[in-house]
């Protein structure tokens, strides 16, 4: 189980040096959205029951195509995440692959959206305020019709939680029906459903603090937060484990070979005989300088056995024949004179000679 720093620490790894194209994505996919909004209130702008039921309507329709573009951008921030090529062109990979899966998951997301903010739609619409009304009222209407926003999004975020996986589940697995993707998504969010609530709720500081920036932040945090879910799904898909121990393998591997995941004995034979390069000059120099030592022991200690014998055998022979030992001494003081040569007497004139010859 990874930790939500560690978790976030992965995103910002994935997002360095690629926020240009992550917030270009972003941007577009809530343009859509923006320009499905204007076209719906262009077309239907009355004040008429029928002209806000079918402006909603038309909405929900264009939500639904748009969720699709919203999934693909899901499975390029799955790419960036895994090290894979990505672009731009990841956006419509679910328009090319099988739409309708995603557009059934998204029409019931759409459905629940829908109902959690019924009362503020009906609330917002049926006591809309006059042009004469006073400014109480319109404070009021504004407060009330704020608060059963945000509450309706509330529960919202917090119902589709464990749905939230099925969109990384159908682009990974695209045998799978939508419907088979939502149950594995509930199945995986099982015993996660804190975890990943806690890590959506410590975004919202953030939030608070993109008003300073007059929430040009938010083009920043949006697509963190969407990476740092991906990593959460990784997270608990497993690949996340076995990334973080291939990391570790491969620093072990770099500061010592020693302090490997397996034994020198338990290796194969060719990582035996192909040290890693990093460590082949010191390694061959302290093993090249160990043989070395440990042949002049070797050859010191024949040295010292021969000497041994040698004097043994000497003696041995002196005392067999004693002749031969005055011999052997009489060929030797031979050799002797004649290898060490005299040295000549030198006979020029020093300069304390004179001094001695004053004296005598």
């Amino acid at each position: 189980m990874t930790s939500r720093r560690e978790l976030k620490n992965y995103a910002k790894q994935a997002m360095s040096g690629k926020y240009g194209i992550l917030i270009l994505a972003f941007v577009a996919v809530q343009a859509l959205a923006l320009i499905s909004s204007m076209i719906s209130s262009a077309l239907f702008p009355g004040e008429e029951t029928i002209d806000i039921v079918l402006s909603y309507a038309f909405t929900f329709i264009l939500t639904l195509l748009i969720n699709v573009v919203a999934a693909g951008m899901n499975y390029m921030y799955l790419n960036i995440a895994r090290g894979k090529v990505y672009s731009l062109n990841d956006l419509f990979y679910f328009y090319r692959h099988h739409p309708d899966r995603v557009i059934v998951a998204g029409f019931f997301m759409a459905v629940l959206n829908l109902l959690t903010m019924l009362p503020y739609t009906i609330y917002s619409n049926a006591n809309l305020p006059g042009e004469d009304a006073s400014v109480e009222v319109l404070i009021t209407w504004l407060y009330t019709g704020v608060v059963l926003m945000i509450v309706g999004m509330i529960v919202y975020q917090i119902l589709v939680i464990p749905l939230e996986m099925t969109y990384y589940i159908l682009a990974d697995k695209p045998e799978l029906k939508s419907t088979e993707a939502m149950k594995e998504s509930l199945e995986m969010m099982h015993g996660n459903f804190g975890r990943y609530l806690m890590l959506k709720i410590s975004f919202i500081p953030l939030m608070f603090l993109s008003v300073f920036t007059f929430y040009i932040a938010l083009l920043w945090i949006f697509p963190y937060m969407a990476m740092t879910e991906v990593m959460f799904y990784r997270d608990l898909t497993g690949e996340l484990k076995v990334q973080k121990e291939e990391e570790e393998r491969v620093a072990r591997d770099y500061v010592n070979p020693m302090f490997d995941s397996y034994s020198q004995s338990e290796q194969p034979q060719e990582d035996q005989t192909h040290p890693q390069q990093f460590w082949s000059v010191t390694g061959d120099s302290s093993v090249a300088s160990d043989e070395n030592k440990e042949v002049q022991n070797n050859a010191a200690s024949e040295n010292t056995q021969d000497s041994l014998y040698g004097s043994v055998e000497n003696n041995r022979t002196t005392q067999d024949n004693p002749y031969d030992s005055s011999e052997s001494k009489e060929v030797q003081d031979g050799l002797q004179s004649q290898t060490i040569p005299e040295e000549e007497e030198d006979n020029e004139p020093k300069p304390w000679d004179e001094y001695f010859n004053s004296l005598k």
